[in-house]
């Protein structure tokens, strides 16, 4: 085996660490190629996260997890943005927002260039809502402009799964709430000032009792999907639904933030990698099928 496929081998096998573009060399990543054709983008932001978690959460939690997806299936991480589309998040300090089709075609001319070097089934694994639209758009153009194929393995796609629903309840934990922060308290405890975490104080335009939502959308399910329009808007639109229009703090939760722990993130986070990771060593035995 010749002794840099013997390197790449021991970085993603021997010593189950994660494969990452920008840890690697040209020759590396050459070597990699003669055997392999799969890469792994993930898709986070910089925008408030609540007066506990960094601005870069949805970065470290797609990184994060997307590290250990590689360290699974072998496959090559290329982390290649850091910000996003979160106009709706511009009310608090430190947000950086990018218009939709900036991000597209930087995103676009990125993979582009991996293409060239070989790389030929691309996976988006995104943990920002904010990026799905992007996402859609993007795995349309490169899978109908491009040799290559793209797939959506995290947020906005089908592949990903996550803990069963009576684990916690996930629909009314939206942002830096229960969830997200037990993701990052097992991914980088370092980084969450739990000390700091406190519940939001909810207003939305619509209504004046924001724990009657559930009962509400159980009675009218349509109602739910007219709700998701109306939250997550900018401000200019009038409607309410910026996240300092509605949230006190920034965190959209009617969970409790502070019982937020890394058990229930590790949970998460070993589903969707299993998930994911099945995926693909289903797709790897397709051969030449992208």
């Amino acid at each position: 085996m010749p002794v840099l496929l013997c390197t790449v081998t021991a970085f993603a096998q021997e010593a189950r660490r994660p494969l990452v573009l920008q840890e690697m060399t040209w020759e590396d990543v050459r070597e990699y190629l003669k055997t392999h054709d799969m890469v792994i983008i993930p898709l986070g932001s910089t925008e408030q996260q609540g007066p506990h978690l960094p601005l870069g959460t949805d970065f470290y939690e797609a990184f994060g997890i997307a590290k250990k997806i590689s360290e699974k299936t072998g496959v090559i991480v290329a982390p290649l943005v850091f910000a996003a589309y979160s106009e709706y998040h511009m009310g608090f300090p430190g947000t950086v927002s990018v218009k939709t089709e900036t991000l597209e075609q930087y995103l676009f001319e990125c993979v582009s260039s991996l293409i060239r070097h070989g790389f030929k089934k691309i996976m988006f694994f995104n943990y920002h809502g904010g990026n799905n639209i992007v996402q859609a758009k993007l795995i349309h153009r490169i899978n109908h402009t491009t040799s290559a194929t793209a797939m959506a393995i995290g947020i906005g796609g089908t592949i990903r799964k996550d803990v069963p629903p009576e684990t916690y309840e996930k629909f009314f934990d939206w942002h830096a709430g229960l969830g997200e922060t037990s993701i990052l308290l097992y991914l980088h405890p370092e980084l969450v000032r739990m000390e700091r975490a406190e519940n939001p104080k909810l207003k939305f335009a619509f209504t004046k009792e924001p724990h009657k939502l559930k009962e509400l959308f159980e009675k009218n399910p349509a109602m739910a999907k007219v709700w998701d329009e109306w939250i997550g808007v900018p401000e200019a639109t009038g409607k309410g639904g910026a996240s300092h229009e509605f949230s006190s703090n920034g965190i959209w939760t009617l969970n409790d933030v502070k019982k937020s722990n890394a058990q229930l993130g590790k949970k998460r986070v070993d589903v969707m990698v299993d998930s994911i990771a099945e995926f693909i060593e289903e797709w790897k035995k397709s051969g030449n099928m992208r």
